[in-house]
């Protein structure tokens, strides 16, 4: 089992190997894809020859410079151009492949849609018949615990009517007593479920909200969706609209490049 497992997935291996192979071939037979690569290459070779900004691990400032502001705008629209003309000779047939895609996956699920119905309606009706078992099985072990108390009570009940005929009333008040407060033992009866090779139950424990205002301050999860809202629209104002001191708003100054 373990040497066909290895070999299935040795040919996995290989088919993506190939596929790898076979598109990497194929994309660089395009045409201008080589001038292309070539100029890119040369492109982020320079690019990394540029430095704008720094700061030591000491945060000191080791490089300020204008000039290189100005290579680096350059360099990078230099860039983004190349990365636009790779893109616009892939883009097409990268679309055809994710469209093969899509068509492969709608035919799998057309194929496998019927199993995993099933298989959740079956699994479904099993949970509930377990749990209906699991049910029946309390009940009746707290029946029986229940007769068996009785049973217990109803002893110690005769043993101290028996001893007050004896003339016994001291150890017929304390045989009540103890009747008065007899606890049977849990009984254990075993499961129902029948039990089936390669299937068994796991715990999947659940929750619901019950009192949002009890819950622990750890337990509350800000609502970033709507706070990134209203700095977007409000800026600095945010920080009181949100609450004051519940958060700080600020602003980056970020490069675009057209």
């Amino acid at each position: 089992m373990a040497t066909t497992a290895l070999t299935i997935q040795s040919q996995i291996t290989n088919l993506q190997t190939d596929i790898r192979t076979t598109l990497e071939e194929f994309f660089a037979s395009l045409p201008e894809m080589e001038t292309n690569v070539a100029m890119s290459t040369a492109l982020v070779a320079q690019s990394k020859a540029i430095t704008v900004f720094q700061r030591d691990n000491r945060g000191q400032i080791t490089v300020s410079d204008a000039t290189a502001f100005v290579s680096a705008s350059e360099q990078v629209q230099a860039l983004k151009s190349v990365s636009e003309e790779i893109e616009d000779l892939m883009k097409p047939f990268i679309d055809r492949l994710f469209k093969a895609h899509r068509t492969a996956t709608a035919i799998r699920k057309q194929y496998l849609d019927p199993i995993d119905g099933e298989v959740t309606r079956l699994k479904r009706e099993r949970e509930q018949f377990a749990a209906e078992e699991e049910r029946k099985r309390r009940e009746a072990a707290l029946k029986a615990q229940e007769e068996a108390r009785k049973a217990e009570e109803a002893r110690l009940l005769a043993e101290a009517q028996a001893a007050q005929v004896e003339g016994d009333s001291v150890a017929a008040e304390q045989i009540l007593e103890e009747a008065a407060h007899v606890e049977a033992p849990p009984v254990i009866l075993p499961s129902t479920v029948p039990t089936v090779a390669g299937t068994s139950f796991r715990s999947v424990w659940k929750w619901e909200l019950s009192d949002i205002t009890r819950l622990k301050p750890e337990f509350l999860i800000a609502n970033e969706k709507a706070i990134g809202a209203n700095v977007r629209s409000s800026h600095k104002a945010a920080e009181q609209i949100v609450g004051n001191g519940a958060i700080r708003v600020w602003e980056r100054k970020v490069p675009v490049d057209r």
